[in-house]
């Protein structure tokens, strides 16, 4: 099967080094192109890739702001940002802890193919053979083309079994800690735009309320990501995580719906009306991310 591999386009389009490689690798990629950070974010959640290549600089975020959330998104998905300007040891050490694969100034084609081949394990694709000589002129010796090497595939881990998930504690919010979250949320509207934000506890029930709900079916939209989340919770404690961001998304024709974990026992709903406002699942993480801090520890 091949492997996926997202191209992004910047405020000019994509870059032309980017658009030859579609062409320089044929059918050993499966390329697919993004007119926006916004748009290749949605992709990478709703179907993962191999590898995504970026420019440094996107309309709605920057390169090192994009990795975040696809980092979040798609842990094992690879990340290479274009033209970077002069990279300082607090973006090395950034672009590291965001597992980010390579800082790239404006590079050749050729520098972008040899990055490919480094990333996905895949050897360089075979030059095109030459247009043959003229009469009576003899062939230019040629060498040989490499080989194709396989990547090697990784055993899976034998999957653990799971026990039965604890019933969630019931949830009472102190006067001090609800005009806390009240806070936030207002400040979640204001800044992003949904049309409600609530916080709710796992077990389905909507604790503090801001926005605008209408007919919406707060308490149904809640117990149905219920089981998720506590799978998430289940998992951070499996993996001996004390903190983790866990998210779920829902993207339909109307609605899209964001649920941040902020404790074991509670989560950030966001939902947005399309027929309102358009969400961007970039800029909601970058900033909701910190509004999740602030609640965590409010909630504390």
């Amino acid at each position: 099967m091949a492997k996926r591999v997202l191209a992004v386009a910047g405020r000019e389009g994509v870059a032309p080094a980017l658009q030859v490689q579609i062409e320089l690798w044929g059918d050993s990629l499966e390329f697919s192109l993004a007119a926006s950070g916004n748009e290749a974010l949605w992709e990478i959640r709703g179907s993962p890739y191999d590898l995504v290549l970026s420019p440094w600089q996107l309309p709605e975020m920057n390169g090192m702001e994009f990795a975040e959330v696809v980092q979040a998104l798609s842990p094992a998905t690879k990340v290479v940002l274009i033209g970077v300007p002069k990279v300082t040891p607090p973006m090395q050490s950034q672009a590291e802890r965001l597992q980010i694969l390579a800082l790239l100034p404006e590079v050749t084609p050729q520098d972008i193919a040899a990055v490919i081949s480094r990333a996905l394990g895949i050897a360089l694709p075979r030059p095109k053979p030459a247009p043959p000589p003229p009469p009576d002129e003899k062939p230019a010796a040629t060498k040989p083309a490499p080989t194709r090497s396989k990547p090697e595939v990784a055993a899976q881990p034998a999957s653990a079994s799971q026990s039965p998930p604890p019933e969630p504690p019931p949830v009472t919010l102190t006067k001090a800690q609800t005009q806390a979250v009240r806070r936030a949320l207002r400040d979640v509207i204001a800044s992003v735009g949904p049309q409600v934000a609530f916080l709710a506890s796992v077990s389905g029930e909507p604790l503090v309320i801001e926005g605008n709900p209408e007919d919406l079916p707060l308490s149904a939209v809640a117990t149905q990501v219920a089981a998720g989340i506590v799978g998430l919770s289940d998992l951070a404690r499996l993996l001996r995580e004390e903190k983790f961001l866990g998210l779920n998304l829902f993207n339909g024709a109307r609605y899209d719906i964001y649920v941040f974990t902020i404790t074991e026992a509670t989560s950030l709903f966001l939902i947005f009306d399309k027929q309102i406002v358009e969400s961007k699942l970039g800029s909601v993480w970058l900033y909701t991310r910190r509004v999740v801090d602030d609640l965590s520890a409010a909630l504390a």
